[in-house]
């Protein structure tokens, strides 16, 4: 992570000032869809209700950022069929927050939204530090209606999309952006696709969330490779 820490060199501005701003919006708005994603679905919502608007807006965002979401339809698909039956017949099992809570929330959790967790086994370490580092560094403060600690992957998604929003980015805070992905996202993003992919045996939520942390990692991998 030091290398965060490094001044920025002119010619990473220069490449961030000619980078393309409809990309460059397009990218800030798939980050924050996500950071929402991972947060608890509001209370009294089914799958379909959060999926539609979920998909919708990400399919509105694929041809710009050339987004194969053809994962989370599949796993979409899955969790549709094995939930027929649930949300059929009402009642509080078909709330799309008992699967999250199940998935994220239920001790033992078996898949962790911090990254401190995925990334060393602990809370409050070395990665949530050094990401409200970052977030200082970029005046960043999380949503109000949200708390929760630092390094959790929501509020790591909502910067990446506070730094690239047009309406307060600069040169710098986009390149501390691009490292922050790099350093952050890049290495959370497939310890937790593995994670909800091992839990999606007993909750099939996993598989949605596992493929949600895909489409994190080919807006990371586009990042970099646009870097290169």
């Amino acid at each position: 992570m030091n290398g965060m820490e490094q001044p920025v060199a002119q010619s990473q501005l220069d490449w961030v000032r000619d980078a393309d701003p409809v990309l460059r919006a397009a990218r800030a708005e798939a980050f924050w869809l996500l950071a929402r994603a991972f947060m608890p679905p509001p209370r009294g919502w089914r799958f379909g209700d959060w999926y539609g608007l979920l998909i919708t807006d990400l399919e509105e965002l694929s041809g710009t950022l050339q987004l194969d979401l053809a994962a989370l339809r599949a796993a979409a698909q899955q969790v549709i069929d094995l939930r027929r039956d649930v949300d059929e017949a009402g009642g509080p099992g078909a709330d799309w927050l008992v699967a999250y809570a199940s998935l994220f929330l239920t001790p033992p959790v078996p898949a962790p939204l911090n990254a401190g967790l995925l990334l060393e086994g602990s809370l409050a370490g070395s990665v949530a530090q050094q990401a409200l580092a970052c977030y200082q560094a970029g005046g960043f403060a999380p949503s109000d209606d949200f708390h929760d600690l630092p390094d959790h992957v929501a509020v790591q998604l909502e910067f990446m999309a506070r730094m690239l929003d047009q309406q307060t980015n600069d040169g710098e805070r986009q390149v501390l952006a691009d490292s922050f992905a790099h350093h952050f996202l890049r290495a959370w993003a497939p310890l937790l696709q593995q994670a909800c992919q091992r839990a999606a045996a007993q909750e099939p939520a996993g598989w949605v969330y596992a493929a949600l942390a895909g489409i994190v990692l080919q807006l990371v991998s586009a990042q970099d490779e646009s870097l290169a």
